[in-house]
């Protein structure tokens, strides 16, 4: 009886193995890979702010939920703001160029994007600088 019952929990604990693994694997927000030179050019008057806040790069998910911000001091995530129009986009910045990426993009939805880039990025320096500022204070204590 014990023998039985032994097995059944293994062969419980190995289906939800699986079933983890699986869910695990798969990727609901896909990472945006088609280079959207129009994208890019509304993007770059922003490039140098952007490199003084330490920003490295910006993701819109298509969920229209959050927006993730890479910095050289980590991560952080804004809400997607209400009554902006659904985008998905990543943009890269580096020493000379801004890069945006977009699988969804079109040149009917580029007054979308527009509001969205011309939005979210001054809402995303102010973040980041403002979070530079905490983890300075955090990490070394100055005010």
């Amino acid at each position: 009886m014990n023998a039985h019952r032994c097995r059944s929990c293994i062969g419980a604990c190995a289906i939800f193995l699986a079933l983890l693994v699986a869910g695990c694997s798969s990727a609901p927000n896909p990472i945006p890979a088609t280079t959207q030179p129009a994208l890019s050019a509304l993007a770059q008057p922003y490039a140098e702010v952007l490199r003084t806040a330490g920003i490295n790069s910006v993701q819109v998910f298509a969920n229209g939920a959050r927006v993730r911000v890479a910095t050289s001091f980590g991560e952080i995530y804004l809400r997607y703001p209400a009554g902006l129009g659904p985008t998905a986009f990543a943009m890269y910045v580096d020493g000379s160029t801004v890069e945006v990426d977009s699988d969804t993009y079109t040149a009917g939805s580029s007054a979308q994007y527009e509001t969205a880039i011309k939005t979210l990025l001054p809402a995303v320096v102010k973040a980041a600088t403002e979070n530079n500022a905490r983890v300075i204070t955090n990490r070394f204590g100055k005010n």
